[in-house]
């Protein structure tokens, strides 16, 4: 599977929130960056509205979640073939500020009620020849070493974020996401409940499904694009493929939906599905097959 470097972030999730013992991981994972994002991000607001029960019987500075998550999509950017995989989420959190997991070790520099901004190093799997008959003559991409960079701003149900990455070995060059994603209980859309009644909300699974949503986009400089998009003339010769240089800038525009249900204060499930379409120079890469992907993710988290 292909590249995949996404920085620690809980979207949605304020410092009282944190407090709560209810933030989690999206690391850096070998599956398509947009699903890893949107199941990520339906984790991280699943565990905003199952927080209450927990804070209550908070007695130590360590906090954590653990899950797993199933996905289905392409086996690449670009691809025409499709594989199914699976997604760890794990974070051990020290004090509300310095974290450990599937994306990383770090820490929480800056943080208030609406924005916060964290650094991380983490890891990066690159892409192997094997992964797809597609990539034949193309070669590997190391995987290695990432100094990870979130910024992430509250506006009330919706978090705004952008994500840079430094990659050390691979591409050498540097990658990031920006974009905006929300989580809304359906008690708030029928009228049961309102935005001032979640803080107090002891029992989460009172507030039936969360519904979440995402919009989003990935861009690369001319290091990381020519990487994962471009074909030198060795690799030409080899893969059979034109030659084709790609150059920095955006290479895909994300949107996805999903559904989340608290089932109590520490469990829950659910899924998404995220529809991804490659621009620029991505699409028009001659490794690229097929613009348009659409990838659907199941995931299952324990709060602790």
């Amino acid at each position: 599977m292909t590249h995949s470097t996404l920085n620690h972030v809980d979207a949605h999730c304020t410092k009282a929130d944190r407090q709560k013992k209810i933030c989690c991981p999206i690391g850096n994972q070998r599956m398509p960056h947009a699903v890893t994002r949107a199941v990520g991000f339906a984790f991280v607001t699943l565990l905003i509205f199952s927080a209450q029960a927990i804070a209550q019987d908070r007695s130590s500075d360590w906090s954590g979640s653990i899950g797993a998550g199933v996905f289905y999509g392409p086996e690449f950017l670009g691809s025409t073939e499709d594989e199914t995989g699976v997604l760890p989420m794990f974070e051990l959190t020290y004090r509300d500020r310095y974290f450990i997991g599937t994306q990383g070790i770090g820490a929480n520099i800056i943080e208030n009620e609406r924005f916060r901004f964290s650094s991380s190093l983490g890891y990066e799997t690159g892409r192997e020849e094997k992964d797809s008959v597609l990539l034949a003559g193309l070669g590997n991409i190391d995987g290695g070493a990432t100094l990870d960079f979130g910024f992430e701003y509250d506006l009330g149900p919706v978090t705004s974020y952008l994500q840079v990455s430094k990659h050390f070995k691979g591409s050498e060059g540097i990658s990031g996401a920006f974009g905006v994603g929300a989580g809304i209980p359906m008690g708030v859309l029928t009228g049961r409940t309102n935005f001032s009644d979640l803080e107090s909300t002891t029992d989460p699974s009172q507030l039936g499904p969360i519904l979440t949503a995402g919009l989003s986009a990935d861009f690369g400089d001319g290091d990381y694009n020519q990487a994962y998009f471009g074909v030198t003339g060795a690799q030409s010769a080899s893969s059979g493929l034109g030659a084709f240089k790609a150059g920095s800038g955006i290479n895909s525009v994300d949107l996805s939906v999903g559904v989340t249900y608290p089932i109590n204060e520490r469990w829950g499930i659910g899924g998404n599905i995220t529809y991804s379409r490659l621009v620029g120079d991505a699409n028009n890469s001659p490794i690229t097959r097929e613009k348009d992907g659409v990838g659907v993710g199941l995931f299952a988290v324990y709060n602790f």
